[in-house]
């Protein structure tokens, strides 16, 4: 008969670094996951894909790339309440989630799913660029051609080439296709991931991703 190991619940607040508006989940989930479980149970919350993650935590760092790492529980950092550590997802867009253990309570037998308890603000489009390309969205969703118009861009070049009278002409053309390359490339993120709402964010949305990825393990296990 086997008897089942005994585990914590742990009550955890994440928060996405260096973006505005605020995004925030807060979770449970059990102490007994692989950190390449968390990943996945994270990653089904926010509705994203696998793209790699990276653990900080007192000291240390654990990583996706790492055979080592797959061997690693949640209940190894023993963490403390109000204790943080950092959480980051994507090799290239590089989400960083600064989270907080709020409290740890005792499982109980078939209580071990993980949970999302509440959150705040939309997860942004996880291949979009990264904070600063989510930043550059937002704004240009905002604020549209006043972000920067013809005018104001060939006026901050001319700026530039009074600055420097000896610079060659290409130069100043460079930066010029390097500015419109840039909006065009904004542009082609927004048509693709927008129109974007960063104050939305639904709980049920975020439980069913989750109750959906228990019943794809359920089934693998069986």
């Amino acid at each position: 008969m086997n008897v089942p190991t005994p585990f914590n619940r742990l009550i955890l607040r994440a928060v996405l670094r260096n973006v505005s508006p605020m995004v925030i989940r807060i979770l449970t989930v059990p102490d007994s996951l692989l950190l390449h479980e968390f990943d996945a149970v994270f990653r089904a919350v926010l509705g994203w894909d696998n793209i790699g993650f990276l653990f900080r935590v007192h000291g240390q760092e654990f990583n996706s790339f790492r055979r080592a790492t797959r061997s690693r529980t949640m209940r190894e950092f023993q963490l403390r309440p109000t204790e943080t550590f950092l959480y980051t997802c994507g090799a290239v867009d590089l989400w960083e989630w600064e989270i907080r253990l709020l409290d740890a309570e005792p499982g109980s037998v078939g209580n071990d799913a993980p949970l999302c308890l509440g959150g705040r603000g939309a997860a942004p489009p996880q291949h979009c660029g990264g904070p600063t390309g989510y930043r550059l969205m937002l704004k240009r969703q905002r604020m549209g051609e006043a972000m920067c118009t013809p005018v104001q861009m060939e006026a901050v070049l001319a700026m530039l080439a009074a600055s420097d009278p000896e610079a060659p002409p290409e130069t100043w053309r460079s930066y010029r296709q390097i500015l419109q390359e840039g909006f065009e490339s904004i542009d082609r993120r927004l048509q693709e991931y927008g129109p974007l709402q960063p104050e939305q964010f639904n709980l049920e949305e975020a439980n069913q991703r989750l109750a959906e990825r228990e019943d794809r393990m359920r089934w693998r296990r069986a």
